[in-house]
């Protein structure tokens, strides 16, 4: 189901999400399909599960992006995804915490430094 979610995000956000084709790849034609299951699947768990904001989603996806297509496996991306979510939950719990929310920032820097952005 979540991984659906993830793909739902592609599509309905198709014009903020540059290079999406990196985790999701139809060719009807050619009857073939290359996906990364395990991003898809966390970023439709931020999406549906862990209530997340459709901006947020977006920057995460092509945080995802950026860091795939700097070398990094989808068992790499998809495991500071994690990290991201399990933060956001912690934060999302203790919103006046200010070390939950610095603890959300780190792991949104990882994965920014995965994917080269500054």
């Amino acid at each position: 189901m979540y991984l659906y979610e993830g793909v739902h995000l592609l599509s309905v956000a198709a014009t903020e999400i540059q290079n999406s084709e990196v985790l999701w790849r139809e060719d009807r034609t050619a009857a073939t399909l290359k996906s990364r299951d395990g991003i898809l699947e966390q970023l439709g768990r931020m999406a549906v599960q862990d209530k997340l904001g459709r901006t947020d989603c977006v920057y995460l996806a092509n945080l995802a992006i950026a860091a795939v297509r700097a070398g990094y496996t989808t068992r790499e991306v998809e495991v500071a995804l994690r990290k991201i979510r399990m933060a956001a939950k912690s934060s999302m719990k203790n919103p006046d915490d200010e070390a939950l929310y610095c603890a959300l920032g780190n792991t949104v820097d990882i994965l920014r430094r995965m994917g080269g952005v500054a």
